[in-house]
């Protein structure tokens, strides 16, 4: 059981006891009879989401999450506007390093476009399969990329394809 707690729901874990009417009448005539011993458990105020608790109220790590599906991570890094930022959670999503995407990018170009052109060419040329999922957020891309008026997008699309290892045409991008 995964566990997210904040001070409001401290209490709920140290009550273990019912309180109705029903009850505390019937204990009048069983007060001979011994009352059932409850665990209570005290827990800090805060419990991030990667704790779980165990029946002894002993808290541990929970077990590692997988690793997410890149198309998840990179869908999840693009901003409002539409675009990306050159950084190393993109790198990591196009299973490339910081150090190599920013080898690989043209002179004199703004990094948040080479950053977008980079996310589109790779959804382009590895997740066809799942168009329907990304392509309204690759038109979103495409539309702040023509806003940008931004210069050299033939030589972005063609210096990524080489860092991406894919053939996609600059007009299948929508560019």
């Amino acid at each position: 059981m995964s566990l997210a707690m904040d001070c409001d729901m401290a209490p709920l874990l140290k009550c273990a006891a019912p309180r109705s009417r029903a009850f505390f009448s019937g204990m009048k005539k069983q007060a001979a009879m011994p009352t059932p011993q409850m665990k209570t458990c005290s827990m800090p105020q805060q419990l991030s989401y990667d704790l779980e608790m165990d029946e002894e109220c002993s808290v541990k790590p929970s077990p590692k999450q997988p690793p997410r599906d890149p198309l998840l991570q990179l869908i999840s890094l693009q901003k409002a506007s539409g675009s990306w930022e050159l950084d190393s959670a993109l790198a990591a999503a196009l299973g490339k390093t910081s150090k190599e995407v920013e080898k690989a990018k043209p002179a004199s170009v703004n990094q948040e476009v080479w950053a977008t052109i980079l996310a589109l060419i790779w959804l382009h040329g590895s997740k066809m399969d799942a168009k329907d999922e990304w392509e309204l957020l690759a038109m979103k891309a495409v539309s702040w990329l023509r806003a940008q008026n931004a210069p050299y997008v033939t030589e972005c699309v063609e210096a990524g394809n080489t860092l991406l290892g894919f053939k996609v045409k600059k007009d299948a991008l929508g560019l």
